[in-house]
């Protein structure tokens, strides 16, 4: 860790929001690393991105050759979202199973993906890997294996007769769909692998991409050795998300009512 002591104002922000407690006032006043650090940090960047005057730099850490304030994206003011625009926002998000004929374009896909990176994960491991289809003609061929193994196991009858009759009932004709997978030995796996995919979700629905959850597919990939090998999911990797992505059919008008939210306030 490196301090610019030209620039700190020894306002103990990098040390109240270490979350293990590494950062601690040096004998001259200034922050420093306890010697624990080097196995103990996990590189979230929080000293980095919470010191006001840009005095912390990570030399050491695995991105970009150390974590420098210069290197950090800066917060633009007039980007923030009022409370209102916010929570139009959310509750705005539909999950969508009508898509146009229109693929989208690679670079928006890989910006999306880019935006899912800074999704919340157990000691900031990031172990989400997404695979995804650039084209309806491979996202079909996932949902056509997704039937086979359905009918195979005599599971979903429904949709297999669905699937027959023409009609995707899998991946709802979807132009794409993004699969997560990671290791499934890691700390909490399934919890950030679906982190990942909300931001994925809420990136889209802010580019007017639609999305939704692809269960049957996820459900299937876990037991269905032809999809991991379509995949190419590693050995020791579960499936832990799964989303369709392609641009809606229709657009919503409306926000539909909610049940009641239960809470239980504890004193």
């Amino acid at each position: 860790m490196f301090v610019d002591k030209d620039k700190c104002k020894q306002c103990g922000a990098c040390l109240d929001e270490c979350p293990f407690d590494l950062i601690v006032d040096g004998k001259d006043g200034f922050p420093k690393l306890r010697l624990a650090a080097k196995k103990t940090c996990i590189d979230c960047g929080h000293c980095v991105a919470v010191c006001p005057v840009g005095a912390v730099t990570l030399p050491e850490m695995p991105v970009s050759n150390g974590l420098a304030p210069e290197a950090c994206a800066p917060l633009v003011k007039e980007y923030k979202m009022s409370p209102e625009q916010a929570d139009q926002f959310l509750r705005g998000r539909r999950s969508v199973r009508s898509y146009k004929d229109k693929v989208v374009p690679e670079d928006v896909l890989n910006h999306l993906l880019g935006v899912s990176r800074f999704a919340p994960s157990a000691k900031n491991g990031q172990p989400a890997r997404w695979i995804i289809t650039r084209n309806p003609l491979a996202t079909r061929r996932l949902a056509g294996l997704t039937v086979e193994y359905m009918a195979t196991h005599s599971v979903f009858p429904g949709v297999v007769k669905n699937w027959e009759k023409g009609l995707d009932k899998i991946l709802h004709g979807a132009p794409h769909v993004a699969v997560a997978h990671a290791p499934e030995d890691g700390f909490n796996p399934a919890e950030d692998c679906s982190l990942s995919a909300a931001y994925l979700e809420l990136a889209a629905h802010a580019h007017g991409i639609g999305a939704c959850w692809a269960g049957f597919l996820m459900e299937v990939a876990e037991g269905c050795c032809a999809i991991r090998e379509m995949l190419g999911i590693p050995e020791g990797h579960g499936v832990y998300a799964a989303l369709m992505l392609g641009y809606p059919k229709y657009r919503y008008k409306r926000i539909p009512a909610r049940r009641d939210v239960e809470i239980t306030w504890l004193d």
